[in-house]
Order: C-alpha cells, then sequence, then structure tokens
C-alpha cells in the first residue's frame, strides 16, 4: 500500500465523517475532530488497514493528513511479516 494511497484514504475518511469536501479538508494544515469523529476517523482507519493505532484513546483530537499517513504507511510497513 503507498503512502500516496494511505493519504488518499485518510482524506476519503474525514471527508465521509465530518461532511466536507476533499478540498475543505486539504486546505487545512490541521483537521481538527471532535470526541465522536475523532472515534468514527479512526475506528474506520483501523478496520480498513487492519491495525492498531491506539489513537482511539488519545486526548488529542488534532491531526496533520500528512503525518498521520506517513504514521499509518510505516505502522502497514512494519507489521509485514514475510
Amino acid at each position: 500500500m503507498t503512502l500516496h494511497f494511505i493519504r488518499q484514504l485518510v482524506i476519503h475518511t474525514i471527508c465521509n465523517v465530518v461532511g466536507e469536501t476533499p478540498e475543505d479538508v486539504t486546505a487545512l494544515n490541521k483537521v481538527e475532530l471532535n470526541t465522536r469523529d475523532w472515534e468514527q476517523v479512526f475506528s474506520r482507519l483501523e478496520a480498513t488497514l487492519d491495525i492498531q493505532t491506539d489513537k482511539l484513546a488519545s486526548t488529542e483530537r488534532t491531526i496533520s493528513i500528512g503525518t498521520l499517513a506517513r504514521e499509518l504507511h510505516t505502522k502497514i510497513t512494519d507489521d509485514i511479516v514475510i
């Protein structure tokens, strides 16, 4: 899975949860979510990618799309067993 694909998945997931357009979401330096939306975004990402991020329990509710995409890509890459 490429970093670009994961970034697009993050954007798509955020847009589906908050009801904003991809242009509106990507125009933000950081995306701030309320608790319900935060839980929805990370539940969906974890389920789709079959990983555990430990972000559901986080008290932080602001994310950078690029940083999150890199973190998820690293997590997926590190979890691959050959």
